[in-house]
């Protein structure tokens, strides 16, 4: 079926919306650095653009589904995005092998950080959630049908 006119047109259909999500959160990116740069903001323009795609979630501005799979794709993808630092380091070996024990301290802990951090922050995503689901769903069912009565 890949290889007939229909697999053909999926895979098309396929690799055009991955496209336009991924030129989707590459907007929101240039409007974070473009944000960034105009208040003179002491974080990156990308940090920026995160926040930026947070709030568009959140209201509704845009939906989840609207960048999911050019989101998945980046994910999938990262592994590509360090091969200049592993270049890098081949390039440097010297000052590596003699100033090394402090990047592999320095990035351990910044690891760390980040795995903290990270569990923090979906910790507290989900308790906002349950938040906003309670609030939202009537603890009542007959509430719906008799006006709150």
């Amino acid at each position: 079926m890949l290889n007939s006119p229909l697999g053909q047109s999926l895979r098309h259909s396929h690799y055009l919306k991955v496209s336009l999500q991924i030129g989707l959160l590459f907007l929101f990116w240039w409007m974070g650095c473009y944000v960034q740069a105009f208040f003179h903001l002491p974080v990156s323009g990308a940090v920026v653009g995160l926040f930026l795609v947070l709030i568009a979630l959140l209201t509704g501005l845009i939906k989840l589904h609207w960048i999911k799979r050019g989101a998945d794709f980046i994910l999938a993808e990262l592994v590509l995005f360090f091969i200049p630092c592993f270049v890098a380091v081949l390039k440097y070996k010297d000052l590596f092998l003699s100033e090394g024990w402090q990047l592999l301290v320095a990035v351990a802990i910044g690891t760390i950080c980040v795995m903290v951090t990270t569990a923090y922050s979906v910790y507290l995503g989900f308790k906002l959630e349950q938040k906003l689901k309670a609030h939202f769903t009537p603890s009542d069912p007959d509430a719906i049908h008799h006006g709150g009565h």
